[in-house]
């Protein structure tokens, strides 16, 4: 077996909108690891929000999640590691973000924090298997209070903003802070340093695997960190040009069982 990893993003890779896994993929995974391989979810996702699928591929060993920030136990749950924004990093980009007059969000004890319960919270609870942490009072005073370093913090823009914030971000914290994105609504904000790429490495050091027999999977700008990691770097059709530009090979899209065929066609 030429490649012993192969790491997927989640959302817009492995699965499209329906976030169905297709039996098609879940074979071929299950083949993958019964022939010796690793195959490992690496998401942006809380590790609530992707576990209940990794459960369902059968997989055990570690996740990566909040786009490297955290590798936790997949059996247990627990973080094994966590790279957390500090506090008065946090704090200076929940004031950009009012600022800049956008929706801000942070990420904390694997939930996200909110005032009270609205339509969307309960949307995003469902999207997300964790319910929110509801504070009662504003989720930055909250944060005050408390001096939390949240795992993540997220901004909600307008889609045709998400490249002029990216770069305002940049521009302002380009020493504490990565800015990218996964979704075409968000701009998503963790330490500066910190990637998937970041953690692919540490685990193929604790694997033993180097990145050359490594295979990662991906779709977006947060990707991009492990595409250039990887010995085999992969886009799916559907992905960005910004993912496309860092791809060794351009796989189907995330709706035609997209890993699947990495799996069948690649490893060997």
């Amino acid at each position: 077996m030429k490649y012993k990893l192969v790491a997927s993003d989640f959302d817009d890779t492995m699965v499209d909108d329906s976030l169905v896994i297709g039996e098609k993929t879940k074979s071929a995974i299950k083949t993958y690891i019964e022939k010796g391989g690793r195959f490992l979810l690496c998401t942006g996702r809380m590790i609530s929000a992707i576990l209940p699928y990794a459960r369902e591929l059968g997989l055990h060993g570690e996740i990566v999640g909040y786009q490297g920030t955290v590798i936790a136990d997949i059996d247990s749950g627990k973080f094994l590691s966590e790279d957390k924004v500090p506090f008065e990093t946090a704090l200076k980009l929940l004031d950009f973000a009012d600022e800049i007059g956008v929706q801000a969000q942070y990420y904390y004890q694997d939930t996200f924090v909110i005032e009270k319960e609205n339509e969307l919270s309960r949307r995003y609870a469902k999207y997300t298997f964790a319910p929110p942490l509801v504070v009662g009072m504003s989720p930055k005073e909250y944060l005050k209070i408390h001096k939390i370093s949240p795992t993540k913090l997220l901004y909600l823009v307008e889609p045709s903003r998400v490249k002029e914030i990216i770069a305002m971000v940049n521009e302002r914290f380009s020493e504490e802070i990565l800015a990218n994105t996964s979704k075409k609504f968000v701009v998503e904000l963790v330490k500066k340093g910190i990637d998937k790429g970041v953690a692919m490495r540490r685990l193929g050091e604790k694997y033993g695997i180097p990145r050359e027999e490594t295979i990662c999977i991906g779709d977006s700008l947060n990707d991009l960190g492990m595409l250039k990691y990887a010995g085999l770097s992969v886009v799916v059709e559907n992905g960005s040009d910004e993912a496309k530009a860092e791809a060794d090979i351009i796989a189907p899209p995330s709706s035609a069982d997209a890993v699947a065929w990495v799996l069948e066609n690649l490893v060997d």
